[in-house]
């Protein structure tokens, strides 16, 4: 990752922001902690299309001198970082929804997004014949646009039609106002139905029903709404392998468990012999696979097994996908304030963190057969102990709650740019993983 993620704004330009004159210093705030938040964009079978990336402030911040509002300040320091090399090297085949200020389009970071990926979304407040201009120049010039649906006034028509993408905000907004928002808008061709804030599977089959195109929102990550299940007998057999596992059994016990399953054999051994894994010659017996892993590696790779064996469906990829960036984001997040002989607990708790969801069970019953050690289980069901704090703010920084997330890395000693640099680490690890 390039240095330039690690400070967001340009440092002298910042610098000359917050001292722009030494009369108006004085009663200018300093601004307030920046932290990114993502939200994922899956399509109708649940697939992982892309990001939502935000910047959210601890509290309202007043203009500073200098500048010309804090929101651009924000936007260059969201644009820095989703130019980094590395991010988008890692990101190419996902879109990056940037929600961004209409002041913001004409800033000349623009010009460094990969067109083919990049999404601007944009809600003029006022429509200016003067914005309506550049975003129909950005959009020529193949930039996608993406115009929320409250934006969409006569006067926005032509704009509409040139959007890739239309927003509907359905947080709180009931089945038969969707329809006539639909019905209001259903002349302009061409641009996709983006749902934001899908909260819950009710919302998430309706607004599928009326044909949007892609959801934004952790709904899939809560349990549904039926009746909890019991454990499946596959997923029964990868927890008995973690227990020995965990109690670190001879690896002769471990391999005749694996030969009991051949699909989970074979899983093994195509995930260690994956370029992921880096080896130089290619390992054909469980036994020596075992030996090439480790208890610990093992360990991590059985924790994502639970949401694959089988015949995963979209919704299990899904969790599995976010459950690997919370894991490697609260890792990285506690690498230094966690004792080396506890840090393996910080990926166990992010990826187990999940499960409640993926199992559809109270998180009692699906941590039970588990042979889980007491800090662990203390993060998971009482939200105390060393893991818990780090879990919290990754969670945090996947929602809106931004007093939260500034709150948990005060506490942590945590600057925003260190917990943003682990964030933005996350997606791009996870990215690596084949899953």
């Amino acid at each position: 990752m390039s240095t330039a993620m690690l400070n967001p704004l340009p440092r002298q330009s910042f610098r000359q922001t917050e001292t722009a004159s030494a009369a108006d210093s004085a009663a200018a705030p300093v601004p307030l902690p920046r932290f990114i938040t993502r939200q994922p964009l899956l399509d109708g079978d649940f697939r992982l299309l892309g990001y939502e990336l935000g910047i959210k402030e601890a509290s309202p911040l007043p203009v500073l001198p200098g500048a010309n509002s804090m929101r651009q300040i924000r936007d260059e320091a969201l644009l820095v970082s989703v130019i980094d090399p590395e991010y988008q090297k890692a990101m190419n085949h996902r879109l990056t929804l940037l929600k961004i200020d209409p002041t913001t389009l004409d800033n000349p970071l623009l010009e460094n997004l990969p067109r083919e990926n990049s999404v601007l979304a944009v809600h003029p407040g006022n429509p200016t014949p003067a914005l309506l201009a550049r975003c129909q120049t950005l959009s020529r010039e193949g930039y996608a646009l993406a115009l929320d649906e409250a934006a969409v006034l006569p006067g926005m028509l032509p704009l509409a039609q040139q959007s890739r993408f239309l927003r509907f905000d359905v947080g709180d907004t009931d089945l038969m106002s969707l329809c006539d928002r639909l019905v209001r808008i259903q002349g302009i061709q061409g641009p996709r139905l983006i749902a934001r804030n899908v909260e819950s599977e009710e919302t998430f089959a309706a607004c599928r029903k009326l044909s949007f195109d892609l959801f934004q929102g952790y709904f899939f990550t809560r349990p549904l709404p039926s009746a909890a299940r019991a454990i499946d007998t596959s997923r029964l057999r990868i927890i008995k392998l973690m227990n020995l596992v965990i109690s670190h059994a001879e690896f002769p016990l471990i391999e005749v468990q694996f030969k009991l399953d051949p699909g989970l054999a074979f899983k093994m051994l195509r995930f260690i012999n994956s370029p992921a894994v880096g080896l130089r010659h290619p390992i054909r017996s469980i036994g020596h696979a075992l030996i090439m892993l480790g208890h610990d590696q093992l360990y991590r790779w059985l924790t994502l097994l639970l949401f694959t064996h089988q015949e995963a469906d979209g919704r299990s990829r899904a969790q599995l996908r976010n459950a690997l960036v919370r894991a490697r984001f609260v890792e990285i997040l506690g690498q230094d304030g966690v004792k080396k002989e506890d840090r393996d607990g910080l990926f166990i708790v992010g990826i187990l963190s999940m499960l409640e969801a993926l199992l559809n069970l109270p998180m009692e019953r699906v941590l039970a057969p588990l042979n889980l050690s007491e800090p662990i289980l203390a993060a998971l069901l009482h939200g105390r102990g060393i893991y818990a704090p780090y879990l919290l703010l990754a969670t945090a920084c996947e929602g809106n709650d931004s007093d939260a997330t500034a709150r948990l890395a005060e506490t942590l000693g945590l600057c925003p740019e260190t917990v943003n640099l682990a964030h933005l680490h996350a997606l791009i690890w996870s990215e690596g993983m084949d899953v």
